[in-house]
């Protein structure tokens, strides 16, 4: 569409768990646009969202996807997210950058597992949503169920602006409340296309109900409607459809559409629906102040005003090369434009600009206010950072990423592929931020963390198919720490004589423990010399050097004071090595008087359920050694506050989906570390044993 203004676009994303059909709402979107030449479908991998080997294989939606297309005269961003938990990442960064929410339904009186879940979300940014019902020529089809579902069980406000004419097999159209018109189609696929008609006399009285509910409902947030209304009881369509778009705006209201979007049945006449109806830009959800170096000011989406824009995706697949997605905010991005990536200080320059049609790109020159683009891979740019103009350094709030969930240690198969696993695995983060690694020092392992196992299988593969590594994941090592329970002190003489100059050196340390936390302190209490000064920091390294492994099972030694009180040295023989290995031995032997045991990392964990299933959470949670701290309602929802041991969390997403029907999700923090139980210490300890000797074999 030649010089698109902001306020003709219009940015939305689909929204419903997997299954409910946003990709194949997409295609035929896509379809009626005329923007492909065929009706892709997902079992035939040719759709042109779902485009990677990935989600052609599971035939699932893995990554946001991006369709830009024209219709009535606008432009419409529309943006495919991933149903499946593991991928909630790509969720967030749509939600992010639209507009409004377009929520799907299977046409069915109860709600999908995940509905829930990812309406709290849009909820919680008060973005505009309509809902759409969509599969309507599936079996057990109920329009009217989905509709009610949707009031009670999401609590919100949904009236209906179509019913759906016949239903299963025998769904043939749409009724149009507001035009007070019906389209029944006599084709279905590529061929499908609605002739309008008048109403069905057998849906003439549900008609005349739902159009006079429909009427009110417009009608209620405008007064000058209002007034009509209580004069005639009448509206007319322009007006009707004046007074949903200022309710949908305002959030007060989800207007409910019908669909077969596989057969292609009602998906022209939902869009001619959502350009009159979805907010543009400016009257999207309201954003919050940019900040950073710049003045709060709130962002007016002027084409004319200094560049301010927001990076939300980072696409990265053979085929199409590294492109960062972004949404203007403000100004107008332009190729060959040099912008400010004001969240991490750095300059860019804008290479070649394109608009996306799933896997294909359209190649533009300018991308304006409101309306959103992909640039060639910027250097210095990330997913979440802001571009600005330099005369405008502002700095936007980034995407919300939920924490991971789940924990593996990963390691390449063959040796000599861990820089390839390094490179793969930084690759894979940029694409996805809740994919994430680490590598834990304590235990010598990479660990990566990701929001469920199907995630973790996805990365596997695509370390695999484009980096050509394979690598293995097992389960991580617990970070256990050790310490001392009582204080002692012990002296230590290291003397080594082989013809020439020898090696001596002789400490006495005290150790005593610390209160939890406090880390390690080195007191130096040397009195008149014993020890000279230029030999006292030796102590203190074979003393950390010491604490790096422990007695009993080989993990760093934490929350004690180490004091050299008394030593001896040799004018000749002694050297800043020899007191060091004194002292690392000293240390050592010292530990094993004073009375050592292991520590374990314990988590704050936050678990969200609906109150049905949080007996069953709470139980549980206490059978994993945890400490049910409180809890707390968050509307449907209950939140349990608990303490638990990092060792008994391994996998616990899966766990908890199951306990819950999908419907729980926690997040994990690392709060403290505290004394493993004797019984399981003494397991620890025999395992790193075993370990060890298994290693010295090898």
């Amino acid at each position: 569409m030649k010089g698109i203004q902001t306020g003709d676009i219009r940015n939305f994303v689909l929204v419903s768990h997997h299954g409910a059909g946003k990709t194949s709402l997409a295609e035929a979107m896509l379809f009626q646009a005329r923007a492909t030449s065929r009706l892709g479908r997902i079992t035939e991998g040719n759709t042109m969202l779902d485009y990677g080997p990935d989600e052609i294989q599971r035939q699932l939606t893995v990554s946001l996807g991006l369709a830009q297309f024209d219709w009535a005269g606008r432009r419409m961003n529309l943006l495919d997210t991933p149903g499946y938990a593991d991928f909630v990442g790509d969720f967030h960064s749509g939600l992010r950058v639209a507009d409004a929410a377009v929520l799907l339904l299977r046409a069915s009186a109860t709600l999908d597992v995940g509905t829930e879940g990812f309406w709290d979300l849009v909820r919680a940014r008060k973005m505009p949503a309509v809902i759409v019902v969509n599969m309507m020529d599936k079996e057990h089809a109920d329009f009217a169920g989905a509709v009610r579902a949707a009031r009670e069980q999401l609590d919100v406000r949904a009236i209906p602006v179509q019913l759906p004419i016949g239903a299963a097999e025998g769904f043939r159209g749409v009724v149009d409340l507001i035009e007070a018109k019906a389209y029944v189609y006599s084709a279905t696929g590529m061929e499908a296309k609605g002739q309008a008609q008048e109403v069905p006399p057998d849906l003439q009285a549900a008609f005349e109900h739902a159009r006079a509910a429909l009427v009110e409902e417009a009608a209620t947030g405008d007064e000058q409607l209002m007034e009509r209304f209580l004069e005639s009881e009448r509206l007319e369509p322009a007006e009707i459809r004046k007074g949903l778009a200022e309710r949908v705006s305002a959030g007060e209201l989800c207007p409910v559409f019908c669909c077969s979007a596989f057969q292609n049945v009602g998906v022209r006449e939902l869009l001619d629906a959502l350009v009159e109806i979805l907010p543009p830009p400016h009257l999207g959800p309201p954003q919050p102040a940019p900040g950073g170096n710049g003045p709060l000011a709130a962002l007016a989406h002027e084409a004319s005003a200094p560049i301010a824009a927001l990076v939300f995706k980072t696409v990265s697949e053979h085929h199409v090369g590294d492109l960062s997605l972004f949404r203007v905010y403000d100004g107008t991005v332009e190729t060959g434009k040099e912008v400010q990536n004001t969240t991490r200080g750095r300059a860019e320059k804008i290479g070649t600009l394109y608009h996306l049609v799933g896997k294909e790109r359209q190649e533009a020159k300018a991308i304006v206010a409101g309306d959103i683009g992909a640039a060639v891979k910027l250097r210095e740019t990330h997913t979440g950072d802001t571009l600005a103009d330099k005369s405008r350094p502002v700095t936007l709030p980034g995407v919300e990423f939920p924490a991971p969930a789940l924990s593996e240690a990963i390691h390449a198969s063959d040796r000599g592929d861990e820089e390839k696993v390094a490179n793969g695995l930084a690759r894979l983060h940029e694409e996805d931020p809740t994919f994430g690694v680490a590598v834990e020092s304590s235990t010598r392992q990479t660990v990566v963390r990701a929001m469920g196992e199907l995630q973790l299988e996805v990365m596997v593969a695509k370390l695999k198919r484009r980096y050509g590594v394979e690598v293995q994941l097992t389960r991580p090592k617990v970070p256990y720490r050790e310490t001392i329970g009582k204080k002692v002190e012990h002296q230590y003489r290291h003397k080594k004589q082989t013809g020439g100059r020898g090696q001596f050196g002789e400490v006495h340390l005290r150790l005593e423990p610390l209160r939890r936390g406090a880390g390690f302190e080195f007191l130096d209490e040397i009195k008149g010399g014993v020890v000279p000064n230029q030999y006292i920091p030796a102590v203190e390294k074979g003393v950390r050097e010491a604490m790096e492994e422990g007695v009993l099972a080989g993990y760093p030694v934490v929350d004690l004071r180490s004091a050299l009180f008394f030593g001896k040295y040799h004018d000749v023989d002694s050297s800043e090595m020899a007191f060091k290995i004194a002292a690392s031995m000293c240390f050592r032997e010292a530990m094993a008087m004073a009375a050592p045991y292991l520590l374990e990392p314990i988590d704050d964990v936050l678990v969200r359920v609906p109150e049905d299933y949080m007996g069953d959470v709470m139980g549980d949670l206490s059978a994993k050694r945890g400490k049910i701290q409180g809890m707390d309602s968050d509307g449907r929802f209950q939140v349990v506050r608990a303490q638990v041991p990092e060792a008994e969390l391994y996998k616990y997403s899966t766990h908890l989906r199951s306990i819950t029907q999908g419907r729980g999700v926690f997040s994990a923090r690392f709060s403290h570390y505290e004394r493993v139980p004797p019984e399981l210490a003494e397991r620890v300890i025999a395992a790193a044993k075993a370990e060890r000797e298994a290693e010295a074999r090898a």
